[in-house]
């Protein structure tokens, strides 16, 4: 029998002492202010804060949201930088890689602002650039993300109907 607990033993099975389970080894641990490092093989990188209670209900089929949404949503999430800034990609960018066309990422984008899931954060012209708000998922230091939603508004959900569009005046015959 060993005496000594493996990594990731729950007890050392020589004295039936319960361990406490390791999930880094010290190569994984870093010194510094980031004490451990969440580069998880084999798709190391970032990872995102979210509302997992916001989420169940942005999934939930009568959400208000479509499958479209979500994946725009879920788009944004995985593809917006650091912190508060911008996802600066056009909506045909977005299309290119998502798939749907760039009018059903138009109309996605424009329900998950409406129901405050996506925020505008920059305009330049006619071009606007959207990022999550950080009530609903955040990529950064939970500080930064508690500063940050002190600006921001509550999400809807289920999603905020459309406003009606103003008739179009007809030229008289």
């Amino acid at each position: 029998m060993r005496s000594n607990p493996v990594r990731g033993e729950l007890v050392n099975r020589a004295t039936g002492e319960v361990m406490q389970l390791d999930l880094f080894s010290e190569d994984d641990v870093k010194v510094g202010p980031d004490k451990a490092r969440y580069d998880w093989n084999p798709n190391p990188g970032r990872h995102v804060n979210v509302s997992k209670t916001l989420m169940r209900k942005v999934w939930c089929k009568d959400s208000g949201y479509d499958q479209n949404d979500r994946d725009v949503f879920g788009f944004y999430l995985a593809h917006s930088p650091d912190g508060t800034e911008p996802l600066r990609m056009t909506f045909k960018e977005i299309s290119e890689l998502l798939g749907p066309s760039q009018g059903t990422i138009r109309a996605s984008v424009e329900k998950l602002h409406r129901g405050g899931i996506l925020l505008e954060a920059e305009k330049f012209g006619r071009m606007r650039f959207y990022r999550v708000n950080p009530r609903v998922g955040y990529d950064g230091p939970a500080k930064k993300q508690v500063d940050a939603t002190k600006e921001a508004r509550f999400p809807v959900v289920p999603a905020p109907e459309a406003p009606a569009k103003p008739a179009r005046k007809r030229k008289a015959a």
